[in-house]
């Protein structure tokens, strides 16, 4: 049922929650894990143009710190794995990558957002569940 799991990750400390979760489920499974982070191109609208390029660095080198965190988890529990970053819109390049390796499930965190900071920032996890034909695992990150 399960072969192919996604773990978008953003490196937070309460991930382990998350990934915990998943690693459990691929080890019944004998599933593929596909660690994924995204940088937000949205945070360079704002950027003077000289901090680009270390921002850049800075959020590249997080994102793939945190695609590490998945994949080293599931290789301690001997599953197989990848892992990659991109870059755009999170919502939007979690359910393409879904879609292009073919995820029987994603399982991801959510900080729980008041009603105001959905409605001015939105929500990642929101906008994957709603927008996705597959089946989402929402690990509450507040309760980890």
């Amino acid at each position: 049922m399960y072969d192919d799991i996604l773990v978008p990750t953003d490196g937070g400390e309460q991930m382990g929650a998350v990934i915990d979760a998943a690693t459990d489920i691929a080890m019944r499974r004998e599933a593929t894990i596909h660690a994924l982070s995204v940088i937000d191109r949205g945070v360079f609208l704002t950027l003077e143009e000289g901090l680009t390029d270390a921002v850049d660095e800075e959020l590249t080198a997080n994102a793939e710190n945190a695609v590490e965190g998945v994949t080293a988890a599931a290789s301690e529990a001997g599953l197989e794995h990848e892992g990659i970053v991109r870059r755009g819109r999170p919502g939007e390049e979690i359910i393409a990558y879904a879609d292009e390796i073919g995820a029987d499930l994603i399982v991801m965190g959510s900080r729980g957002a008041n009603g105001h900071e959905r409605r001015m920032l939105g929500s990642v996890s929101q906008d994957v569940i709603t927008e996705t034909d597959c089946q989402t695992l929402v690990v509450p990150l507040d309760a980890a």
